[in-house]
Parts: structure tokens; sequence; C-alpha cells
């Protein structure tokens, strides 16, 4: 039976979110070492070729934010499987941990460059993975991921193709949103780049203020579900939060 806790975000939140996995992703790599804080396909090559060249301490700074997505994988999951269904506040706990991951991301700025950079690196990964696990579809139940793109980009060029050559126009609607999908990620990274080269580790400061604002979305747009689903429930009572579906993958 569907709620209004599962209904799928809105464009707008998903291209935010995506902008703040960017943002992750970006400072990781330009910023902390050289590693990614989303895309774990980047962190095992840079892991495997790191060992096969004999550089162990480098290939063990690569595969610790690896355990980190596991651990933030398993924390969103007990959450959402648990805690938020026994207690009827899936939708409650998501934006709680929106603003966890504001609080921890702001605190992330105050580690220095001193210190090794697996410590922020691991943190922010379990972040991502948490943030991924609990926004998985958007608008007309699509499955999109906000942390990394190669499903999003697969989904967007099978749409195009349906769009252009088979000239099936909702398919185009839909593609044109995961354009903007793809372009908000990219956009999240450019901008942690160009200001990392001046502040530096502070930069995930960005991605602070961004949490903050999409979990004050979030909140705003489950008030408005809760108006339109009152009268609608048995109409729209097929939608389920599928905790193993990974229509989205990396």
């Amino acid at each position: 039976m569907k709620s209004q806790a599962n209904t799928p975000e809105r464009l707008h939140l998903a291209m935010l979110l995506s902008v703040l996995g960017g943002i992750m992703d970006g400072y990781s790599y330009s910023v902390r070492g050289g590693v990614f804080a989303t895309g774990q396909t980047g962190n095992l090559i840079i892991f495997a070729y790191r060992f096969v060249h004999g550089q162990h301490a480098l290939a063990f700074r690569a595969f610790v934010p690896i355990l980190g997505f596991w651990l933030g994988i398993f924390t969103a999951q007990f959450i959402l499987n648990h805690i938020a269904l026994k207690k009827g506040e899936n939708r409650k706990l998501k934006s709680r941990i929106l603003f966890l991951e504001a609080v921890v991301l702001f605190g992330i700025g105050f580690v220095p460059d001193t210190v090794l950079d697996i410590i922020p690196n691991s943190i922010t990964s379990l972040l991502a993975a948490m943030q991924f696990s609990s926004f998985r579809k958007f608008e007309d139940e699509l499955a999109y991921a906000s942390v990394f793109c190669t499903g999003n980009m697969r989904s967007c060029a099978e749409l195009y193709y349906k769009g252009i050559f088979q000239k099936n126009r909702s398919a185009l609607r839909r593609a044109f949103k995961y354009s903007g999908i793809l372009l908000s990620f990219l956009a999240g990274a450019v901008i942690a780049m160009i200001v990392g080269e001046t502040i530096g580790e502070k930069t995930i400061w960005l991605g602070s203020c961004m949490a903050i604002l999409c979990a004050i979305l979030f909140e705003t747009d489950r008030s408005g579900n809760c108006r339109i689903t009152a009268g609608s429930t048995e109409k729209r009572n097929t939608m389920e939060y599928d905790g193993m579906q990974w229509n989205a993958m990396e």
C-alpha cells in the first residue's frame, strides 16, 4: 500500500541532491587525496592500480572509502527498513538523514589537511551511501542515483534513443529530466574543484549548505504530498519502498 512517505522526489529536489553528490565527489578527489567519495568503481580501479604497482599504503587509502560506502548502505537500510517502517516515519527520517549529513559535512570541513585523508573520505563515503540508499526515485517512478552517474547516463541514453528514433515524446521528456540530473552532478563537481583551489578542506561546507537546502525542500514537498494524498489514497496505492531495487546502479 502506498503512503505519502514513499512518494518519489520531485525533479528539482533530485537535481539538488545530485549537485550535492557532485560536490562530495569533486571534493574528495581534488582536495582529499585523489579518491572518490561516491564513485566506488573508480576507487576499485585506483586500489587495483596502486596495489599492482606496490603502493600498498596508497592502495589502502582508496579501499577505506569503499568500506565506508558499505557501512553507509547498511546504516540507511537499517533505518529505513526497521526503525522507519515500525514507526511509520519513513519520510521524516529521510529528512533527518539529510540534516545529519549537513552537520557531519560541516564538521569534516574542520579536519585539517595534516590529518590522513582516509578519515574524512571514509565518513563522506558513508554519508553518500546513506543518501544513495534513501533517495532512489523521482517524479514518474524513475529510478536514479544522486551520488554517481553511470546508471543515470544509461537510462538517459536509452530514453533519448526511444525519443529520437522511435518518436516517443514521453521518453524524450524523461530523457530531458535525466539530462538535468547529470548536468547537476557535473555542476556540483566543477564547483567543488574550483572552490577547492581557494579554501581547500572547507569546500565541503558547500555540501553542508546544499544538504540543509535539500532537507528543507524535502520537508516542504512532504507537507504538500500529505495534502495531495489525503483524498486519493485508493487511486495511488501501488508504490512501495523497494529497498532492494537497484535500477540506477553506478
